[in-house]
């Protein structure tokens, strides 16, 4: 039975499990989860563990998405990026408390989050809207120059295009450079095809295909609105979280299809790294604690020595090693801006992605925690391959080798208008419409 230590807030469920998902996905009412381990589920203010013997599993309830407790069984799913297919059971007697204790502490860490944290009545929940037939491209035309204008919606002021004067999408060939190579120099590509997105209703991608060569970073700019992050987030299966989310295509990871039903969603997210706007270290966690979590979320079993060195690595690479040597016991949150977003990426690397997807990583910093922040950039292109959301164009045309030029232009979803090289895309673009955005005469 359930025991409960009033003095830290821990509950302990001796009769527990580990579980995997096997079958269906979290909260779709046919999903069925097997016990892997047997275990002792201890619940305090911060964390979920599993205590089997020498064996433990950890979840940071901070980074727990959203909690799926099934209708009919005594499991709990916990939605962590990379560990979506885990969870833990506890005795039937124990359900309840478990329940009630697991949301009190989830919607305590989670005070901004609109939606549920969990879903008592799976099947209700609304059906993904299958993707609709898509018609074939226009081709471009030729139209006079684009005149920015300013409209107000929801209260935010975006620059878009004039509809009367802009021509159809443009579906850009593919590329040139890289062609079906995927990986180099033991680095690996990711080749976007055909991406089509929607919430919904609301078509947010219209097929957009990008290879990311091996080895380079590659810069998605354009305006707000006009589907970069959505992109990404499809880059490494986080769109697939959001309730009534939708795409199309394919994602090739080294020429394997991330969707593939065969491959594991944790896997593809242990290949492909994010690093978010805001740098979110664990604040209470030591530097050191920080950087190893991942090993935590994903059971990866790794001794002290081997983690020592897995630490002074990854922080090198993150350029903060030198900085924080000293001082690896001491909480993460106590960092400043620029070091705790290194702190991030060191976390990120713990478990040596074979690509980084970073959105804005600079937005929230000063110059000088910019311009170090680009300098790591620059440095880890050597080691994985990276793709960065910026509305930066001087920061685009610094640490990237290509760009994309993504643009949403009025009742229309996002595509991509053009991309290539850097230099290119910036001296000599070739639609009008680029030259426009990288100039700064809209957006």
């Amino acid at each position: 039975m359930a025991v409960e230590d009033t003095s830290s807030r821990c509950r302990t469920f001796d009769d527990g499990a580990v579980v995997q998902l096997v079958a269906g996905r979290p909260g779709s009412g046919g999903a069925v989860a097997e016990p892997i381990h047997r275990a002792a589920v201890l619940v305090d203010d911060h964390t979920v563990t599993a205590v089997d013997g020498a064996t433990e599993w950890s979840w940071l309830i901070e980074e727990v998405e959203a909690l799926h407790h099934s209708p009919d069984a005594p499991w709990t799913i916990l939605v962590v990026p990379g560990v979506a297919e885990f969870g833990v059971q506890v005795a039937d007697d124990d359900v309840p408390s478990f329940r009630a204790v697991l949301d009190d502490r989830w919607r305590a860490l989670h005070p901004e989050a609109r939606e549920p944290a969990y879903d008592r009545q799976p099947d209700l929940e609304p059906t993904p809207p299958q993707p609709p037939a898509l018609p074939a491209p226009a081709p471009p035309v030729q139209v006079e120059p684009l005149v920015a204008v300013t409209v107000t919606e929801d209260g935010a002021t975006t620059s878009i295009l004039d509809p009367v004067m802009a021509p159809p999408p443009y579906f850009p060939p593919a590329d040139p450079v890289t062609g079906p190579v995927s990986t180099v120099g033991g680095l690996s590509s990711l080749e976007a095809r055909s991406i089509s997105a929607w919430f919904g209703t609301h078509h947010v991608l219209d097929r957009v295909s990008l290879t990311m060569p091996a080895g380079q970073v590659t810069a998605l700019i354009g305006p707000s609105g006009c589907g970069k992050s959505t992109f990404l987030r499809i880059l490494n299966r986080m769109h697939e979280l959001i309730p009534s989310a939708a795409l199309a295509g394919e994602v090739l990871l080294g020429g394997e299809d991330i969707y593939d039903p065969q491959r594991k969603i944790t896997e593809a997210r242990r290949q492909i790294g994010m690093v978010f706007q805001k740098p979110n270290p664990f604040p209470a966690m030591s530097i050191y604690d920080n950087v190893i979590a991942s090993l935590k979320l994903t059971g990866t079993k790794a001794s002290t020595s081997v983690k020592d060195d897995l630490v002074e690595s990854c922080l090198q690479k993150a350029g903060l090693w030198n900085e924080v040597r000293d001082r690896l016991r001491q909480p993460g949150g106590g960092l400043s801006g620029g070091q705790q977003q290194r702190l991030c990426i060191a976390r990120a690397l713990a478990i040596k992605p074979r690509i980084l997807l970073m959105d804005e990583p600079c937005s929230a910093l000063d110059p000088t925690s910019t311009r170090r922040i680009e300098q790591t950039i620059s440095e880890l292109a050597t080691e994985v391959t990276i793709v960065i959301v910026t509305h930066n164009m001087q920061q685009a045309q610094r640490v990237s080798h290509r760009c994309a030029f993504f643009l949403a232009e009025q009742g229309t979803p996002g595509v991509i208008v053009e991309h290539g090289p850097t230099e290119a895309m910036f001296s000599t673009p070739q639609d009008q419409r680029t030259s426009d955005y990288v100039h700064g005469r809209f957006g």
